[in-house]
């Protein structure tokens, strides 16, 4: 018997249900750290601990504006400009390590209830990250949510990686950041351990690049040097990094 294909529905709801996993195990690493951690390099180059914890403070308070915006009918974009919410990060990259973990805490605790009370009427209105970029349904904001921890966690270097990311999981990021590449080099990306294909840059072409979806969602954001890879041109595409 054939297993019925999840509906966009089902989707939100599992996304929904592993944000609040990775949120319990977030606030729950930040614990161990003292000041001269926070202050330490992340793997993200140019920010501390510091920078990434406090930016998915930010994040999270960023996409309660757009579950208020679902919900009200009124304009909440996530941030005012980008300068903004640069400028929030610094600010915040030179707090405590009791502040931070304070602070990640009182966000993400605010954020759990506004995707909570966001009624199922409303998960189809459109929201957008700032003026004049793309609208998305408010569906998918807990997904986005899920994302930046997953990805932020692994950044902070303190036990969690893109190694402990569920296969599911890298699948979606590496369909999702198909459209952030859609500017850079063409490539192909075959994932050996889940059998995901996807097709970055014009038409897909390029050379084809294989490994496990963890190692390809890894490298795809600029991270790291592209261990565990393998090009069919013997040589992997120069990438930026995806903050």
């Amino acid at each position: 018997m054939d297993t019925p294909a999840r509906t966009q529905t089902d989707t939100a709801i599992a996304n929904l249900v592993e944000m609040v996993v990775a949120t319990t195990r977030y606030l729950g690493a930040l614990s161990d750290l003292d000041d001269d951690d926070v202050r330490a390099p992340s793997l993200l180059p140019g920010w501390t601990r510091a920078h990434v914890v406090t930016h998915l403070s930010r994040n999270a308070d960023a996409l309660s504006n757009l579950v208020h915006w679902a919900e009200s009918g009124q304009e909440r974009y996530m941030y005012d400009s980008q300068e903004q919410r640069d400028a929030d990060i610094e600010t915040g990259s030179a707090l405590s390590a009791h502040d931070l973990r304070v602070d990640a805490s009182a966000s993400a605790g605010r954020f759990m209830q506004a995707i909570n009370e966001l009624d199922v009427r409303h998960e189809d209105a459109l929201v957008a990250r700032m003026p004049g970029t793309p609208q998305f349904p408010a569906r998918q904001v807990a997904t986005i949510r899920l994302v930046e921890l997953q990805v932020h966690h692994a950044d902070l270097g303190i036990g969690f990686s893109h190694r402990d990311w569920e296969p599911e999981f890298c699948d979606l990021l590496l369909t999702q950041v198909v459209d952030d590449r859609a500017d850079g080099p063409a490539m192909v990306l075959r994932a050996t351990d889940t059998g995901g294909l996807w097709k970055y840059g014009v038409q897909g072409q390029g050379p084809t690049i294989e490994g496990m979806a963890c190692d390809l969602a890894w490298w795809v954001l600029g991270r790291g040097s592209g261990t565990g890879l393998t090009s069919d041109s013997d040589v992997l595409p120069e990438l930026g990094t995806w903050r």
